[in-house]
């Protein structure tokens, strides 16, 4: 009786370990609360040259910052429609890279107080030898419903994969 009482007191001790370290886990490739919520969201566009050089993180709410920052990105007059009744829009650029580079939002979580939108940035393979390619400015411009929450910005960091040469 004494010893099956200790083996579940082990295994109790075992699952909160496991537990942690799932936690862990879980918090470093998520960097979300557990009381946060999904938002979808659409691509308005996406790709790899932009006006703007320089990283940023925007959040518009109304048609004349639209128009402003699509003419700044694009050099067009006419941005996308969008209808800010409903909706706003979300937008990170990356700035200048001299490398072959991306930029994605990943998600955007809703949690208590916050927008928070994670992304994915950087260099897509090592730097090349010899002469460099021209420079790319990696962007995503998102649309989803409006929110009148503030909003953060959260890149998720992952450790380049460098391929050995053969």
């Amino acid at each position: 009786m004494r010893r099956e009482g200790v083996t579940t007191a082990m295994t109790g001790a075992l699952h909160i370990r496991l537990l942690v370290c799932i936690g862990i886990v879980v918090g470093v490739v998520l960097p979300v609360s557990a009381q946060s919520t999904e938002v979808p969201f659409v691509t308005i566009a996406a790709g790899t040259v932009s006006g703007i050089r320089h990283p940023v993180h925007v959040i518009i709410r109304d048609q004349p910052a639209w128009q402003s920052l699509w003419r700044r990105h694009s050099g067009l007059p006419v941005a996308p429609s969008v209808d800010f009744s409903h909706n706003m829009v979300i937008a990170v650029f990356a700035g200048e890279f001299t490398e072959p580079a991306a930029l994605t939002i990943v998600r955007i979580v809703r949690e208590r107080t916050q927008l928070v939108v994670l992304y994915r940035s950087g260099a897509t393979r090592p730097p090349l030898d010899g002469a460099s390619t021209a420079p790319v400015t990696p962007f995503h411009i998102v649309g989803t419903a409006r929110a009148t929450l503030g909003v953060t910005f959260s890149q998720i960091k992952t450790p380049p994969v460098v391929v050995p040469p053969p």
